[in-house]
């Protein structure tokens, strides 16, 4: 990390009261008193104060500008002694509402914690809480939860702060009621502290929850120079796949005439009679050996399937060796794959404490934190044929291994060994089970791509958690992944695709729903989706802390030029007793007229942004639109009518409206005779290819659109 800093003042005062204070222009303003100890944090614009004290007098006051990759910032430093030597420093940015502060240790600690920098005692009061529970898949919750996650407090009007750990994320701790005291700080275990240790913090203010949200992920991922992948970065992002983990047909389930491999074979071949792509298959914990002993130590995982035959790969407990059972694949991993014709994701758990691995390796109880164990793992996984390691359970592997917990070392080791040896050999990574602690940790891994947002098979009552967790992910520069479902499920597969993330199927042989699948991707299998995940909008979380039980709405968006098309997805949780959907477009950034076109019920309405769109959810529970502004051609763009994202840019590369005109440029995949593009004009609408439909009660217009006789688009002109 490179910080440019210039030294203005130096300020030291011993028995007598000094203030000092600074404000950069566009928000924050900071005050220090070197007498007392207090320091104030102040949002100008939401008029909101934070205030603690390190409760004695400051040393060595010091007043400084510099520059990072946040930006341009202020900051004071200052000394003081406790049980401990301790430098504390407080910085702030020009143009950003971002504060970082950060607790260094000189001399080191041995046998005690350090203490809590900051800790806010004074706070904005009637605020609401949301924070991730510290539980597997990182539930979202209205409290407090304390423990490594990120806090958001925000009010009625939406306005916002985001509090959270900005280093050592696998020990750190956020601590207090949010009402009386915030404090930052590291686990009580942690009792060994190497000297010049130093310990940050980040506080975010702005206005609008998920802006908020948006620039503390985006003042994060710059302190790590961590690049958000595309959303087609790797072939799991970009290809629809095929998935045998916990709710998928084939999870520990197999044709025992033929075996597991010829089944999953059998069914590679099916698709490829039914014309359905697949670009991945994913092979869960049941390929590789495993224990008999439960993560907490019970003997009581030895028989995961009874109906099919005992053996290593048929339990349920830690791994013994990370190599495909011989059982399933006598001729190994690499020729089933061959076989296969596809690339794969290969999952993983934590290490059997009786694991020859135990001896071959640094393992701390569950954690491997040895980089051969690593290099081990993924070299064998890169010859087979792999281009994704899933680690899974990683709850688990943090709960179960007491190191994690107190050493500021373990959790570094184990997470920096797997992205390093998986960098090594081309791999991106999944993360699986994951506690806030490892989305926040992901920010430092630009290979890892995915991260599961929801747990063990998708189905709607994880919709809610997952839209909500995905922001989390989506912050640290990691795209969600909502677990397999059946294809015959559209809610499912709407929000899958809606997430910008996989979309993967677990459906036996014969049972799959070509229709629904073809729906995501083209005939290739290429992934038509929007350019962010669906995320919650602000009036989600106002009237959730509220208990307003109202449906949930989420929404993403595609972007062409100045062209911004939403899709908003609606539906009702097991608490919802009002199916009343209502929201303005200007809410999510839309301007002037725009067409709200329900494609599920073709229904539409043309209304002006400011204006609020009503509707009622069906009989289902849930619905969605797609929101296109009506342009100066007189046309609002609806996209493929073929795909749930059907303005998705693997789809519809590009459009432009000019004048009284507006063309669009369609891509195609190879085996794609024709697309049909949907809109809405306000008058007789014309093109200069195909033959335009108009429904004279809409003024909805179709259009077919050949595939061109050479290359991959087509553009097409409406006037």
């Amino acid at each position: 990390m490179k910080i440019t800093i210039s030294l203005l003042l130096l300020i030291f005062f011993s028995g007598m009261n000094f203030s000092v204070s600074a404000q950069s222009k566009e928000d924050i303003s900071v005050k220090v008193n070197s007498k007392s100890g207090s320091y104030t944090i102040t949002s100008n614009d939401l008029k909101w104060k934070f205030s603690g004290s390190i409760g004695q007098p400051l040393g060595d006051l010091q007043f400084a500008t510099g520059s990072d990759a946040v930006g341009t910032f202020k900051s004071y430093t200052f000394n003081w002694k406790s049980n401990n030597d301790y430098v504390g420093s407080i910085r702030w940015y020009a143009k950003s509402p971002v504060v970082i502060f950060s607790l260094s240790i000189p001399k080191g600690a041995t046998g005690q914690s350090p203490v809590a920098f900051p800790e806010f005692t004074t706070i904005p009061v009637s605020l609401y809480h949301f924070s991730y529970h510290d539980v597997d898949f990182s539930t979202p919750e209205f409290t407090l939860n304390e423990t490594s996650t990120p806090w958001l407090l925000f009010d009625n009007n939406k306005n916002a702060c985001v509090i959270s750990p900005a280093s050592d994320f696998i020990v750190a701790k956020l601590s207090g009621n949010g009402t009386t005291n915030i404090s930052s700080g590291l686990n009580a275990e942690v009792q060994q502290i190497l000297a010049n240790f130093t310990h940050t913090t980040m506080m975010v203010f702005d206005k609008g929850i998920q802006n908020t949200w948006n620039v503390w992920g985006s003042a994060l991922r710059s302190l790590y120079n961590r690049q958000r992948p595309a959303n087609d970065a790797d072939k799991v992002l970009k290809y629809f796949g095929y998935w045998t983990d916990n709710g998928a047909d084939y999870y520990y389930k197999y044709d025992t005439t033929i075996g597991y491999a010829q089944t999953l074979l059998d069914l590679r071949e099916h698709y490829k009679e039914e014309k359905i792509p697949l670009g991945y298959m994913q092979l869960d914990s049941w390929w590789y050996e495993k224990s008999i002993v439960n993560p907490r130590g019970e003997p009581t995982a030895d028989h995961k399937n009874p109906q099919l035959p005992f053996g290593p790969w048929n339990r349920y407990g830690g791994l013994m060796e990370y190599r495909a059972d011989p059982f399933l694949f006598p001729d190994g991993l690499a020729h089933f794959q061959q076989k296969l014709g596809l690339p794969m994701v290969t999952h993983n758990r934590w290490v059997d404490p009786t694991s020859p691995y135990q001896k071959m390796y640094k393992i701390s109880r569950y954690a491997a934190v040895d980089p051969g164990y690593w290099k081990d793992i993924m070299d064998y996984i890169k010859a087979s044929g792999v281009i994704c390691y899933e680690q899974d359970w990683l709850n688990q592997i943090y709960m179960q291994s007491p190191k994690m917990a107190s050493d500021l070392s373990v959790g570094n080791a184990f997470t920096d060994g797997m992205a390093n040896a998986a960098k090594v050999d081309g791999l991106s990574l999944q993360y699986c089970m994951a506690m806030p602690r490892h989305f926040l940790q992901g920010v430092k891994y630009n290979n890892l791509t995915t991260i599961r947002t929801s747990g063990d098979r998708f189905q709607p009552k994880r919709w809610m958690p997952f839209i909500f967790t995905s922001q989390l992910g989506y912050e640290m520069g990691i795209w969600p992944w909502c677990d397999v479902f059946k294809s015959s499920e559209l809610g499912n597969m709407i929000l899958a695709n809606l997430s910008a993330g996989p979309v993967g199927t677990g459906d036996a042989i014969g049972k799959e729903d070509k229709a629904n699948i073809m729906l995501t991707c083209r005939n290739d299998g290429v992934l038509v989706k929007p350019d962010v995940p669906l995320l919650p909008m602000d009036e989600d979380y106002v009237q959730m802390a509220q208990q307003d039980n109202k449906p949930v709405l989420a929404y993403t968006y595609t972007k062409h030029h100045n062209i911004t098309t939403n899709y908003v997805f609606a539906f009702a949780t097991e608490q919802t007793s009002d199916m009343g959907v209502s929201f303005k477009p200007a809410d999510i950034g839309m301007i002037g007229k725009v067409v709200v076109y329900d494609p599920m019920h073709n229904k539409l309405q043309i209304i002006s942004a400011n204006e609020t769109f009503k509707d009622v959810l069906p009989g289902d529970k849930y619905t969605y639109y797609i929101i296109a502004p009506v342009t100066s051609s007189g046309i609002a763009f609806l996209g493929d009518a073929g795909k749930i994202t059907a303005t998705g840019k693997k789809r519809i590369a590009d459009v432009i409206a000019s004048g009284k005109e507006m063309q669009v440029k369609v891509l195609f995949a190879k085996s794609e005779s024709s697309v049909t593009l949907r809109g809405y004009a306000d008058h007789i609408v014309t093109a200069d290819k195909g033959k335009v439909t108009v429904d004279p009660s809409t003024h909805l217009f179709s259009l077919v659109l050949s595939a061109p006789a050479k290359g991959n688009s087509v553009s097409v002109n409406f006037k």
